[in-house]
């Protein structure tokens, strides 16, 4: 699908081809991939996920469980559980889920 732009970090891809995709296009852009959708050789539309306004501990725990493992310091756990507990408890995941 596309082409990967060097300078922007997004990949290049037709309008035709943006509106045959269209719900796959918004699964990755809710992933963080970002595209840039030209018509006629013309660029039009930027299509990236919004700027962030800031997220919770929770967001971000639900954001990293849905991606691939990452591997973490040894000091990630002590950080993790101050941001917890700077949190108001319902605003916490629930740790069995």
């Amino acid at each position: 699908m596309g082409k990967k732009s060097d300078k922007l970090s997004e990949t290049r891809i037709s309008a035709t081809e943006a509106s045959r995709s269209f719900s796959d296009l918004l699964d990755q852009v809710e992933a963080g991939r970002r595209f840039l959708v030209y018509r006629r050789g013309r660029d039009v539309c930027l299509m990236a996920p919004p700027f962030p306004t800031g997220r919770r501990a929770a967001e971000c725990l639900a954001l990293l469980g849905a991606r691939a493992p990452v591997h973490l310091d040894d000091e990630f756990g002590k950080d993790l559980l101050g941001i917890l507990a700077g949190e108001p408890a319902e605003d916490r995941p629930p740790w069995g889920s």
